[in-house]
Formats: structure tokens, sequence, C-alpha cells
């Protein structure tokens, strides 16, 4: 079996709905919701755990601190059997959180405390152990201030020596940043953005348009992720847009990252560029039908049928 490496950040997600509007000091201090659930959260804990559930072994990287919420993560994690020998743990930071307002609409708001995302750095990786897998997947470009950008490029150019199948995604973070994108494309096999996020970058750029500027920064592949539109994958000529599936909307909190697994799963079990969509579509569906970011992934069986 393919070993599949995740790298980037874990959170503590409380996420509590249906939430109408945010308290107003004075005017409506006081909201209410209906329910509230305690999850991990984030791309290098959602990621990782959908593919545990779906029966893949896998390890995951990040930086958390010494503190309640990091044992939380991490003790969640190893629950479902997620490797995390190359975890960073630090005594002077505090683990990142994140509250999660849902929407009616199951659409999201986040107040978020990055902790110790803005401190970790290549120092605080163990390379050796990272490179040591089939597949590695850097996830949450944008939100790694000390490592996104030319720093993530170098990493990521030494796993494709090193004959590793490199995979990229990001988060809105700090603001999607042209810069640190392009440096980090050309030693991307896989580019699997958001296209909703990246017109910040390319305004008023089609999906194709995104696709052809992705590949021509050096990706070897593209796949756009657009929600309810499905996705569009690009490698070389070939375009093809694979429909979302119908699901129930419940709560969208790493739909993305599902897909992500998804779509490595079925690589890692041999399957083709557009059956791997498909699957990333269906672990998805299975998502969204559920509140938190990977509680509802079934085993991979299951997601391949909802594929089919």
């Amino acid at each position: 079996m393919k070993k599949i490496h995740c790298f980037g950040v874990a959170v503590v997600d409380v996420l509590s709905g249906p939430l109408e509007q945010y308290p107003v000091p004075r005017l409506k201090p006081l909201v209410t919701t209906k329910w509230v659930r305690t999850t991990t959260g984030g791309g290098a804990a959602n990621a990782p755990a959908a593919l545990a559930r779906m029966g893949l072994a896998v390890s995951s990287y990040f930086k958390v601190g010494d503190d309640f919420n990091g044992k939380f993560i991490r003790g969640e994690l190893q629950e479902l059997g997620v490797d995390l020998s190359g975890v960073c743990v630090s005594p002077s930071d505090i683990t990142p959180f994140t509250f999660v307002g849902i929407l009616a609409d199951g659409d999201r708001t986040f107040i978020h405390t990055p902790g110790a995302n803005t401190t970790y750095c290549l120092e605080d990786v163990k390379n050796e152990s990272l490179l040591a897998c089939d597949f590695l997947l850097y996830h949450d470009l944008f939100v790694m201030p000390k490592i996104d950008g030319k720093p993530a490029a170098s990493l990521l150019a030494e796993a494709q020596k090193r004959g590793v199948t490199t995979f990229l995604d990001q988060d809105f973070g700090y603001g999607p940043n042209q810069e640190q994108l392009e440096a980090m494309l050309p030693y991307c096999d896989y580019v699997t953005p958001s296209y909703e996020e990246l017109l910040t970058i390319y305004p008023g750029t089609s999906p194709a348009q995104m696709a052809d500027r992705l590949l021509a920064q050096g990706a070897r592949a593209a796949v756009l992720k657009m929600g309810r539109d499905g996705c569009l994958v690009a490698r070389g000529a070939e375009r093809i847009y694979v429909p979302a599936l119908s699901a129930k909307l419940v709560d969208t909190t790493g739909a993305g990252d599902c897909w992500d697994a998804g779509f490595m799963a079925a690589l890692a079990l041999g399957e083709d560029l557009p059956t791997a969509a498909r699957v990333g579509n269906a672990c998805a569906a299975f998502c969204i039908e559920g509140v938190g970011g990977a509680t509802g992934i079934p085993n991979y069986a299951a997601v391949r049928l909802r594929a089919a």
C-alpha cells in the first residue's frame, strides 16, 4: 500500500449552529444556537482522519501546543490510527483554535486563533521522516507564514527528487498569495485548490482559464474544486468536468480536505484520474452530510460505491 503523509495545520474546531447572526454589543449581546460540537479541524487533521476512516495508512505532520487542545487533537487522531510520530509539540505555543458558526444554509464563518501555526517552520519538521513516503500532501497553503512559498517549494522539490508524488492544496487563511502559490507550483504533481478562493488571485478567469494558468506555472495536473458544480480536472490538453453528487447539506466544514483524501485514496489504490476525481466528490458528499471535518466518512468501499 502507498505511504501517504499529510503536512499542514491541525486545529480544535468548536462548531455551533444554526447561527442567524453574531452578537452586537449593547444592541443584541446574546444569540442562541441549538447545538455545539467539538472536533479536530485543519487540513492535517481532516484529510488524515478521512483517509484513516477509509482504511488507508496515513501519517500527519503539524505543530500544536503542549496544552489541553493539543492533547485533544492528538488523542482523536491516534484513536483513528493516524501516525503522529512527526508532530511537533511546543511548550511555548498554544494550539490553534477556531470557533465555526454554522449558518442555516450550511455555510460557515470563523473566529480563529492561529497559535502554533504562526511559528511552525522547517526547523520543526523531521524531513527524513516526512519525505519517506509515496504521496505527500502539502495542505493549508496560506496558513503557515514561515513555510509557505519558497521554503515549501524547496521541500516539495526535494520530495520530487526522491520520487514522491506531491499534492498541494490551500486554505483561504491569511488571504491567497500569488507569489507563494506560483513559487510552489513547479514542484506539484497535483494542485487541488478551491476555484472560488483562487479567484482572489486570478479574478475574472473561468475554471478552464484558471486551470491553464496553474499548468503554465508548472503544475503537472490541476483539479479545481467548485463545490456544487463539481470539479475540473486538467492535465496536459485533457479537460474533464466531473459533476458533484447529490447530498443533504448539513455543514461544509472540511469538504475540501475530505475531497483530497478521497482523491489520494483512489490514486493510491490504482484508480485513474477521472475516477479519482469522482471518488473525491463522493468523499466530500459524505463529509457535508455531517457536522465537522471528517466525522461522516465511511470505509473506502462505501465511498467508491457512491462514486460509481
